[in-house]
């Protein structure tokens, strides 16, 4: 059986629009960026992101803290991706072992799994992680719950997390239903890409 490790936002839960209107909130911006712009920025890191829309690198820790408060006022409004919980619910039942690793809160992510009944699923949830601390925590993992590096796979939905995954020793799997766009993740070489649940599924079963 394999550890598997999810990220959280845009990878289980459906919740790229609300951040992009939690991040005009917390910026005042009051014009709305443009769906095509939105898929624009799909394409870019997420530092390069923040470039563009003129975020201070300062700023970035200061958005998240903040952000996630809002988040939490609004977690019942966030649908999981569809396909996502009955893959879960099967992963589970074929006894992997399941972790969640998230720059937002621990509170947040149990309230939605709670909502959307996927609580049981997981072994722990390891929430509030840096923008640029994902290595360490997953080593973290890895080492607390004694996890070897062949049967330990993250699933995440960002360039971050691809390369976070690769300094850590382990293996990726990019979904691309998320934040970032399938052509951008497949230039960070991920060990295996999901265009959707049932191939996630299909991917980890295989292996």
């Amino acid at each position: 059986m394999a550890a598997i490790i999810f990220d959280f936002d845009g990878t289980i839960a459906d919740s790229f629009e609300t951040i992009v209107q939690v991040f005009h909130e917390l910026t005042g911006r009051h014009d709305k960026i443009p769906p095509e712009e939105i898929q624009r920025l799909r394409g870019m890191s997420l530092h390069k992101a923040a470039k563009e829309l003129e975020v201070r690198p300062w700023a970035m820790p200061f958005l998240v803290i903040r952000g996630r408060r809002v988040l939490g006022r609004r977690i019942a409004d966030i649908s999981a991706h569809a396909g996502i919980p009955e893959t879960v619910r099967k992963l589970y039942a074929e006894g992997h072992q399941l972790f969640i690793m998230s720059s937002n809160s621990e509170a947040n992510i149990q309230l939605f799994l709670q909502q959307h009944h996927m609580a049981k699923e997981f072994i722990r949830i390891y929430g509030s992680v840096g923008l640029l601390s994902k290595a360490r925590v997953i080593r973290k993992i890895r080492r607390q719950n004694q996890l070897g590096s062949d049967n330990c796979w993250y699933i995440g939905d960002e360039v971050r997390d691809v390369e976070a995954a690769e300094f850590a020793g382990i293996n990726v799997i990019a979904v691309t239903w998320g934040f970032n766009t399938a052509e951008l993740l497949n230039r960070y070489h991920p060990t295996a890409m999901a265009d959707t649940p049932k191939e996630l599924l299909s991917i980890l079963e295989n292996v």
